[in-house]
């Protein structure tokens, strides 16, 4: 079968410019291309979304593997938009929930916000509704594993919501697991699913293997 590899994005700045990498960021992104030249894999088609995080990500990536095909970029693979969830469904705003540095809070204002989001039918403030967030990323993915062969892969670098949302719909399940699959993501975590004539076939979820080594304990984050 073909397989699809979703990756997430590396470390953002947290408390500056979230659509930003920090060092650590970079540097998660050149180990995880490390990592995959060392295993020989060499993706057939390369897709990124197209926020600077995801666009940074992918490019510090493939700078390590060498004869990676050219990447494109699709905006259907972005991640929702925190800024306008947290304001539609939130008693804090993104920015001062971030600039306050701390995680816990801001991350449990986001999944409250995410479940608000997921129960609303229409689009609350002009943002797109929790159903046409899922038609538009399996509308992205069909269209970029179609014609796909038996051992070819697509990589693609994304965000948290789109990893979560997909693995989600693959096993069938609600909007709960999809909203706690994406706040469990990690940065630049390897999603592997196999493409099956029926649908996304979910064969590993999260995986950091080019951090696991004692000395990069410390670069396994999760913002």
């Amino acid at each position: 079968m073909p397989y699809l590899y979703l990756i997430r994005h590396g470390q953002p700045d947290f408390v500056g410019n979230y659509d930003s990498l920090t060092p650590l960021g970079v540097q998660q992104a050149q180990w995880l291309g490390e990592h995959f030249a060392a295993r020989g894999l060499r993706p057939t088609r390369v897709v990124s979304g197209d926020l600077r995080r995801q666009i940074d990500t992918c490019r510090h990536l493939l700078g390590a593997l060498p004869d990676a095909p050219m990447p494109s970029l699709d905006p259907r693979l972005n991640e929702y938009d925190a800024t306008g969830l947290l304001r539609s469904f939130a008693s804090s705003s993104d920015r001062l929930l971030r600039e306050s540095n701390d995680r816990k809070a801001y991350f449990t204002a986001v999944r409250e916000a995410l479940r608000a989001w997921s129960r609303v039918a229409g689009q609350p403030n002009g943002m797109e509704s929790w159903t046409d967030f899922g038609n538009r990323i399996m509308g992205a993915l069909q269209e970029h594993t179609a014609g796909l062969q038996r051992d070819e892969t697509l990589l693609v670098v994304t965000s948290g919501g789109v990893i979560g949302r997909t693995v989600a719909m693959a096993l069938g399940a609600d909007a709960e697991v999809a909203i706690q699959l994406n706040l469990q993501t990690r940065n630049t975590g390897v999603t592997e699913l196999a493409v099956g004539r029926s649908g996304l076939i979910l064969t590993a979820f999260n995986g950091v293997p080019h951090l696991e080594r004692q000395d990069r304990r410390a670069a396994l984050t999760h913002s």
